[in-house]
């Protein structure tokens, strides 16, 4: 199973989709053709509208109602296809039968599709699964009990999320603005008042790479969180770097976790990984992350650097990173810091530690 909560989810619901479908109809002689039909049309609507994979349109195709459905009818040619393929080993009555049960399914799944794309809540979910219902049934037979059904699975689908979603109340974030919708997190702790001592000791115990790892996982699990409830009550989702030490950079290994953590094409566009350029470009291991589509937020001290605009332009042009971090500085280079524009990154900024 995943480790990341966006897959776990995504996974959940396409299953979730296909179920809602056969609460609508079943062909009971066909019924495992039908499901296999269903999974496909699921499959690639999840992977076009959360993912933003396509698989006949190009990838940088805005995901709107009509690239869904140009999707969605591929996907139905594609089955037609394999179905002929087939012919001469199926019955005249099978291949017959299954040839509309392709078709069927596509529209059955429009109805699903549907419903998922609204915002449904508490108060509108009978009404709204009403209505589609009751529009599909003038064209399709559907069950006698779909509405209640689908009632019911919803309410079932809401119980999971919310466990799913519910941060651990010990932790929290501390969420430092770089931009609209960009953040640099890091982990709080929910203690009670705590004397001198007491608070230098969790500082020295806090200051150790194991212990720091274990907090930048946790960091990691609550994003996944947050970006979970953004994608299940359709909100923008925003952008977080997680800044790790270069003191955390040589336990790789326990870091490995990390990267399960965000191993989801939502996650990786949506949460950068802060480290330095020397670290990840010495890295074989950093570099094939990198190609997998993990993003990289550069962390950079300048203030020993004698030639700024040659630094700044290097780490820019390696296009390695989606941002750049100054975590330090002389006070006369500023003017010439902030002259730097990014040619590749998004950004650059100064670091509000320094």
């Amino acid at each position: 199973m995943s480790k990341n909560l966006i897959t776990r989810y995504l996974n959940y619901k396409k299953k979730r989709l296909v179920s809602y479908a056969l609460s609508m109809y079943q062909d009971n002689t066909y019924l495992d053709y039908e499901i296999e039909c269903l999974n496909r049309y699921a499959n690639n609507y999840i992977e076009v509208y959360y993912h933003k994979k396509f698989e006949t349109l190009d990838n940088k195709t805005p995901v709107d109602n009509k690239a869904i459905e140009q999707e969605q009818e591929g996907i139905r040619l594609e089955l037609l296809d394999k179905l002929n393929v087939r012919e001469i080993l199926e019955s005249n009555a099978s291949f017959i039968r299954k040839k509309e049960i392709i078709n069927i399914t596509k529209k059955y799944m429009e109805v699903v599709i549907a419903f998922d794309s609204k915002l449904v809540t508490p108060e509108n979910v009978e009404e709204i699964i009403t209505k589609l219902i009751t529009s599909i049934s003038q064209k399709l037979p559907v069950l006698q009990n779909a509405i209640p059904n689908w009632i019911k699975k919803w309410k079932e689908t809401e119980k999971t999320i919310k466990k799913l979603i519910v941060e651990k109340q010990n932790f929290i974030l501390r969420q430092v603005p770089y931009d609209e919708d960009l953040w640099e997190v890091t982990l709080l702790t929910r203690v009670k008042q705590i004397n001198i001592y007491k608070r230098n000791l969790i500082e020295r115990v806090n200051s150790e790479s194991e212990v720091e790892i274990e907090k930048i996982k946790l960091v990691a699990l609550i994003l996944n969180q947050i970006i979970l409830r953004d994608i299940v009550l359709k909100e923008k989702i925003g952008n977080y770097i997680i800044p790790i030490s270069e003191n955390a950079w040589s336990k790789k290994e326990e870091l490995k976790e990390l990267f399960d953590l965000l191993d989801d094409s939502i996650l990786k566009d949506h949460v950068f990984i802060g480290i330095s350029y020397n670290e990840l470009l010495g890295s074989k291991k950093l570099l094939e992350k990198k190609q997998a589509g993990y993003h990289f937020a550069c962390y950079q001290d300048l203030t020993y650097i004698l030639d700024i605009p040659t630094k700044v332009d290097t780490i820019d042009s390696s296009n390695l990173f989606s941002y750049l971090m100054i975590t330090g500085y002389k006070a006369k280079d500023l003017p010439i810091i902030e002259k730097q524009e990014p040619t590749i990154m998004k950004k650059i900024m100064i670091s509000k530690e320094v």
